[in-house]
């Protein structure tokens, strides 16, 4: 069985000696149960991790003032152009680590044509800290995990990748979800 944990990161105008991809340790993440959630889509509709059982699941977390989250919508508007009709695979983006704002998060989406199924994480309580981010044990986003049929996270991406095409980034991940829909 293959899985892959990796930070691939690059800066825009960075120095082409520094920009490396560098591993991420999530050993107590990766291979083990996704931890359950219960938010809210824009509709205000209450989504659980526990309704996507027996799917494959890509997450992928997100703010509105992260620009490197921003544009790798292209990419994502791409892979899941290519999964529409497979009712196995199915997406979720995590706007996190800000307030809700479904305003901006519409219009966000709106300007690119966006058809992504948004839902917002919640800060714990008189605090700055959001659960579903803290629970998938993120270092920063944007992030992206691919959790298989049975509820197990099989892969994870943080960052995003300047340097690469489109087309070649939509198609690595495409190829991680065939091969993780496929295990």
């Amino acid at each position: 069985m293959l899985s892959f944990t990796f930070l691939i990161f690059f800066a825009p105008g960075a120095n082409a000696a520094k920009q490396d991809s560098l591993i991420i340790k999530q050993d107590d993440i990766l291979n083990a149960a996704a931890p359950n959630f219960k938010l809210r889509d824009l509709k205000g509709k209450t989504v659980r991790l526990s309704d996507y059982r027996g799917k494959t699941l890509i997450l992928d977390f997100w703010a509105t003032w992260c620009e490197p989250c921003r544009k790798s919508f292209p990419i994502m508007k791409i892979v899941m152009a290519k999964f529409k009709n497979d009712p196995q695979v199915k997406f979720l983006f995590i706007d996190t680590k800000e307030s809700q704002n479904t305003r901006k998060v519409k219009k966000i989406l709106a300007t690119g044509a966006y058809p992504f199924p948004v839902i917002f994480d919640q800060a714990e309580p008189k605090s700055t800290r959001y659960t579903t981010f803290i629970n998938y044990k993120m270092p920063g986003i944007p992030a992206k995990y691919i959790i298989d049929s049975k509820g197990i996270i099989r892969f994870t991406e943080l960052g995003f990748n300047y340097i690469k095409p489109q087309q070649e980034l939509a198609d690595e991940l495409s190829s991680q979800i065939l091969h993780i829909r496929n295990m």
